[in-house]
């Protein structure tokens, strides 16, 4: 409970709430159900309140609507019908469903980024800490004991970071929850906008990110690593994950206990690996797969499917490395073939 408190310090609010014929008319979608609910903000299908409108624009999680809390649903036509006997529910029905999300939430969260651009207030540093003179701290910012924060690297808004931890030289730190005993070595990003974009037919819509990066304890991030923050809610680095240099995590991944990762290896969104996973150098997983536990992927390997637990992989499209071994062997004995 005390780890929740603290967490929702650093999270951004919405700066309003609005009625649902509201949302729908800047939405460019039509109402299915009561048009007088009020509006208070914009989550996820599994997090959502009872006052919160959630997007449902991927089959793969269609599953969590029937048991979310939320008071309204962004749907293109196409799921809309497949959803259309829940009469009891209220949707936004749009021939763009993200297009629509990314409307309603800059409703929610206008200038997102002039948002205490300028504010140097609510910062609270322990007397243990050690501070360079020429690190910027921001505002809402609470560092904990004996945390080191190196020269040029800039620290808020919105960041927590808990105790024995180091941070580098020209490390970017915004919206961000870090536990202890973390070490962030120079150059790397965190907290900054996900890769998030909706098209109107003629141009791309920026949808704003408004989630924070959550950090455990014992987490090592490499020299110029990248981690966005989530769309809506985290993106998250549990305890004892430990990043090369040169990783970047997309908004909404998970990352679970003990993982390492080898340098230029990119994670795309949303996607969940699971715990004591070793994946190898320059390898590309793809968004919204879950990546089991004990799974060992080889160096360049491409990843596009979800991938059971232990299992050894490689290749692209990354195979079971037995499978892949195998294909080697053919492929060399096809083009050394006289």
């Amino acid at each position: 409970m005390k780890l929740r408190k603290l967490i929702n310090k650093i999270i951004v609010k919405p700066l309003d709430s609005f009625k649902l014929d509201f949302l729908a008319n800047i939405a460019k979608a039509d109402i299915h159900g009561n048009n007088n609910l009020t509006i208070k903000g914009v989550n996820t299908l599994d997090l959502a309140s009872s006052s919160e409108i959630a997007l449902v624009d991927n089959i793969k999680y269609i599953n969590k609507f029937y048991t979310s809390n939320a008071a309204a649903y962004i749907v293109s036509k196409k799921i809309y019908n497949k959803l259309k006997d829940q009469r009891d529910k209220c949707f936004l029905v749009s021939e763009n469903a993200y297009l629509s999300y990314a409307y309603i939430l800059n409703a929610f969260y206008p200038d997102i980024k002039k948002i205490d651009l300028n504010n140097f207030t609510n910062i609270s540093i322990s007397k243990s800490s050690k501070v360079s003179e020429k690190a910027l701290i921001k505002s809402n910012v609470v560092i904990g004991n004996n945390t080191i924060i190196n020269s040029f690297s800039s620290i808020g808004p919105n960041v927590h970071i808990g105790n024995d931890c180091y941070i580098g030289n020209n490390v970017n730190i915004a919206n961000t929850f870090i536990g202890s005993r973390v070490i962030i070595q120079d150059g790397s990003v965190i907290g900054q906008d996900g890769f998030g974009y909706a098209y109107d037919g003629k141009m791309y819509i920026k949808v704003p990110q408004v989630g924070i990066v959550k950090i455990g304890n014992n987490v090592e991030v490499g020299s110029n690593c990248t981690i966005d923050r989530g769309s809506l809610n985290f993106t998250e680095i549990c305890d004892g994950v430990k990043l090369d240099n040169l990783v970047h995590i997309a908004h909404n991944v998970i990352i679970n206990e003990n993982t390492m990762i080898a340098g230029q290896t990119g994670v795309a969104g949303s996607t969940i690996i699971g715990e004591n996973v070793l994946v190898g150098g320059q390898v590309g997983i793809a968004g919204h797969l879950l990546i089991g536990d004990n799974v060992q992927i080889g160096a360049q390997a491409g990843v596009t499917k979800n991938i059971k637990k232990e299992t050894k992989i490689s290749g692209t499209p990354a195979v079971r490395l037995n499978t892949y071994l195998k294909q080697a062997v053919y492929l060399n004995k096809m083009v050394t073939k006289k």
